[in-house]
This record gives C-alpha cells, structure tokens and sequence, in this order.
C-alpha cells in the first residue's frame, strides 16, 4: 500500500515539476482550456439566474373566464365553485359585470361612459391563475374551462407565455450544446497536449518500455499532468465567471430595475464547483488516456 501511495506522489510531482518548466507554454494551454470551459459555465449560471427572472415576470398567463350577459348570481355562484374545486388553478378573483364597468370607466378618464350607454354590455368574469408548466397543459386547461355552464369564452394571452417557455427551452438546450461540444473539445485539447509531451519523451518511454515497464507505470505521469491541468485550467475558469458576475451584475440591475424586476446573479455552490472539478479532470483524463494508449499501440507495432 505504501509503494502504491509512494508512486501516484512521484508521478504526480512529476508532472507538476514538468508543468512549472516551461510556464509560457503552460499558462497558454490552460487559459485555452479555460476559455473553453467558461462558455458553457456562464452560460449554466445565466440559465439558473434567469429562473428566478422567469419566475417575477410570471411566465404562465392568467385567464380571463366571460360568462353569458344573461348569467345568474346562482350560475356565477355555480362556476366559481368548480374553479376553487380546480387543483390546476392557483388564484380565482371574481369580477362583477359593475366593476369591469367601472374600470373601463377609469380607462377612458373625463368621458362620461356610463350616460352614454342604456344598459350595461359587459359580463361577469373571473380572471383565474394556472399552476401547469408547458404550453400543452395551458391550452387543455383553457378547453376544460370553456366547458363550463355559462362561460362565453375563456382568453388568455397565450403568445406571450409560449415565447418565454420557447426561450427558456431553447436556452436549456444551448446550454446541453455547448457544454457537450466544449467538453468534447476539452477532451481533445488534453488528448493533443499529452501527445505532443508523449513525443517529446518518446526515447525515454521506449527505454522504459524495453526495460518491462508496465503500460500503466508509463501512463500513470501524463494521467497526472492532465488532472494538473485540468484542476488549474478548471480554477481560471471559475474565476472567470466570478468576474463576469461581477462586471455583469450592476448593468443587469440597472437595466431591470426601471421594471420592479431584482435579479443577483448567482454564483456555484460548493457541491457545483466539486462537480466542475470532478468532471473536468474526467475528460482531461479521458484524453491522456487516449492519447498514451495510441502511443503505446504504436510502439507494440513496431515492436
């Protein structure tokens, strides 16, 4: 067990002491994987930040339920009833045909509406608020309500709520895009660096390999020096969103602000960055994998 512990601790100062040799050439590396990286993180905290906008905008519309001119009290009483009853339905607010009369009244400012009409057209509404998610549950909602004794009608504005649900879904699936594209092109980055490291210790590893070296004995420094970095890259990327949030956040605000709407960036959370960690050394890994094994098959062919 000791001499397990005692060979990952060599081959990994190993591969620190190789990236510390040449620091020009390091710190490009990891500023381009960092930059690859950042995309599809700034693009993950926007979308979980633009929940919480998506959220005071109220992205699922209310409903406007008419009733019939010559509806009852009993019929409203009725219908009323079954919208309280309705566990799809967040909110029922009743208005009288006299209210909605008056509000347009208030519309219309100095004309005096009310002379000039021998009866009053408007009809008695509810204005309902839905708890469905998608654009299909709405429309079923809106056929269920139209159904009930004495509605005329049921509107809603529907256009508006299909495109905030289109946006957040197209966003959704950017963000899938990106980080599995980026992700690809991270794992091959780190495949075409431990390859070009591979080349340059070529006669070494081949004496290596001669002397009865295992593959892994071989591959276990240039696994390390990917994790390395990976973990470095992984760090200016997260700190570069951080300076993003930042940079971002005051004109964010000031856009927003002028609509009652508050929105703070968010930032990850510890199990978020471990999770960065864990899947960024993973690709990197995946990619020295790759590439010292095409090494290693190369050489058995000649061999």
């Amino acid at each position: 067990m000791n001499q397990f512990i005692s060979l990952h601790k060599e081959a990994g100062c190993k591969a620190l002491r190789q990236l510390l040799r040449q620091p020009v050439a390091t710190m490009l590396i990891l500023l381009m994987l960092a930059i690859a990286m950042t995309l599809p993180l700034a693009l993950y905290l926007g979308v979980q930040s633009g929940q919480q906008l998506l959220g005071q905008m109220n992205e699922v519309p209310t409903m406007t339920l008419y009733m019939q001119i010559d509806a009852k009290d009993s019929d409203n009483q009725t219908v009323k009833k079954a919208l309280q009853d309705n566990k799809q339905l967040e909110k029922v607010v009743f208005v009288s045909k006299q209210q909605g009369l008056e509000e347009l009244q208030h519309s219309m400012g100095n004309q005096d509406l009310i002379s000039m009409l021998d009866s009053n057209p408007l009809p008695d509404a509810f204005t309902v608020t839905p708890q469905v998610d998608t654009p299909e549950e709405v429309a079923a909602l809106q056929a269920q309500l139209a159904q009930l004794p004495m509605v005329e009608s049921v509107k809603m504005d529907a256009e508006w709520m299909q495109t905030l649900y289109r946006i957040n879904r197209f966003v959704h699936q950017l963000l899938w895009f990106l980080a599995i594209t980026l992700g690809l092109a991270f794992a091959l980055v780190a495949y075409n660096t431990i390859r070009l490291q591979i080349l340059s210790h070529r006669e070494e590893i081949e004496i290596t390999k001669l002397l009865g070296a295992p593959a892994s004995f071989i591959r276990r420094p240039f696994l390390y020096l990917a994790i390395w970095q990976s973990l470095l890259a992984a760090a200016i990327s997260i700190g570069l969103c951080y300076w993003l949030n930042s940079q971002t956040q005051p004109l964010l605000s000031e856009i927003l602000q002028p609509y009652g709407v508050h929105v703070v960036w968010r930032f990850f959370n510890l199990w978020e960055v471990l999770t960065i960690l864990l899947v960024v050394c993973g690709l990197g890994m995946l990619g020295a994998w790759l590439a010292t094994r095409q090494h290693l098959l190369s050489f058995k062919s000649v061999q």
